[in-house]
This record gives C-alpha cells, sequence and structure tokens, in this order.
C-alpha cells in the first residue's frame, strides 16, 4: 500500500514538471517571421529621363496638340487680318485725288498708292501669327499664365531637343536644304520621330564623300 502511494506521488511530481506553467505560456513570444519588403530599385531610383519628364508642367502629347491648336489658330487668323489690311490700305489709297503729273520720288502716283496698299496687305498678313497666338492666349489661361507660363516652359523644352537633333546648316546646299530647321512641322509624337529622321538622313547625305564627317558619324 505504501509503495502504491509512493509511486502515485512521484508519477504526479513528475507529470507537473512536464506540463509548462501557465505564466510560462503567457509571457511566451513566438519567433519574428516579418519580412521587410526591399522596394524595387526602379523606384527607388528613377531614372534622369523620368525626373526630367516628371518636372515638366505638360506632358509631351498634350503639349504637342496645344502646340498645333495654337498654330492653327494664327493661319486662321491670318486671313482675316491679311483682307483687312487690304481692304483699309485700297479704300484709303484710292480715295486720295492723284496728279498724273505729279510724281513721287520720280513714280507716278497710282504706283506709289498701289505699293503702300500691297504693303498694308502684308501688314495684316505678319500681324495674324500675333494676333491668332493673343487669343489663344486668352481663351487658354490655363497653360498661359505664369511667369514662365507651362506653353513656354514646354516651349523651350521643345527648342532644346531641336537644338540638340537638328542638322548642321554649314553643309546645306542649293540642292541639300535642311529639312525643317527650326521643327515647325512638329505637331505630334509621330511627327517627331519623322523629324528626327529626315535630320539623319540629311546628316548621310551631307557626310556623303567626306571621310572626316562620316569617321565622326
Amino acid at each position: 500500500m505504501s509503495r502504491r502511494l509512493t509511486s502515485t506521488l512521484l508519477g504526479s511530481a513528475t507529470a507537473q514538471r512536464a506540463l509548462p506553467t501557465t505564466s510560462s505560456l503567457a509571457f511566451a513570444r513566438p519567433a519574428s517571421t516579418t519580412t521587410t519588403s526591399t522596394p524595387p530599385l526602379s523606384s527607388a531610383t528613377p531614372s534622369p529621363s523620368a525626373s526630367t519628364s516628371a518636372a515638366l508642367p505638360l506632358t509631351w502629347p498634350s503639349y504637342l496638340a496645344l502646340r498645333r491648336r495654337r498654330r492653327l489658330w494664327s493661319t486662321l487668323t491670318s486671313i482675316p487680318t491679311t483682307a483687312a489690311g487690304l481692304f483699309v490700305g485700297g479704300g484709303y489709297f484710292a480715295g486720295l485725288e492723284a496728279d498724273p503729273t505729279e510724281l513721287i520720288m520720280g513714280l507716278e502716283p497710282l504706283v506709289i498708292y498701289g505699293g503702300a496698299t500691297l504693303g498694308c496687305m502684308i501688314f495684316g498678313y505678319l500681324i495674324g501669327p500675333t494676333l491668332g497666338s493673343s487669343l489663344f492666349s486668352l481663351t487658354h489661361p490655363a497653360y498661359s499664365r505664369g511667369s514662365p507660363s507651362p506653353l513656354e516652359i514646354m516651349d523651350r523644352e521643345l527648342f532644346e531637343h531641336i537644338k540638340r537633333n537638328r542638322v548642321d546648316p554649314r553643309f546645306q546646299s542649293v540642292n541639300n536644304l535642311p529639312p525643317d530647321y527650326y521643327g515647325e512641322k512638329i505637331t505630334s509624337l509621330p511627327t517627331y520621330r519623322r523629324w528626327l529622321r529626315d535630320q539623319a538622313t540629311y546628316k548621310r547625305k551631307a557626310a556623303h564623300g567626306v571621310p572626316g564627317e562620316t569617321a565622326q558619324e
């Protein structure tokens, strides 16, 4: 009887030592499995071209569309201003009395009046683009206000691209004129790519037969 009681007490004590206590369960902490994800290199260190384009106030497609629209306004405005210059000049000089016997700078008055009328028409044609650009700025204040305005910033950026990629005019000739030297025909990204191809073609034609230039290319 005493042996059974002793074995029972020893078994219960061993079981108590094997089981974890409540306090040890309460303060136990699982191993940390959290991993810190490293951002990709492209997002952490953007390229210079991406940072430059992000700093521009407009995207290139939207800017080129606005540039094409502004040029259209300038062209269309030149039509009424040219007609107004012709009518105003013609009406004024046609109402003047001309004496055929009196010469003006050695020429007949009709020749002088006709030349002055033509000058009024040319003046109207020249102020047309300026008036069209002013009207475009008034109707698009979001892109034309500021110092510098968003359009002015994009104009400067486009001119820098054109200046870096256009051909050297020193190699021009009568049979090989520079293609769109100021980039006036650039109205979209496809036309800009076509302009770049035209510049490259001109460079190859200009460097043909010139060893020094061919080596540089």
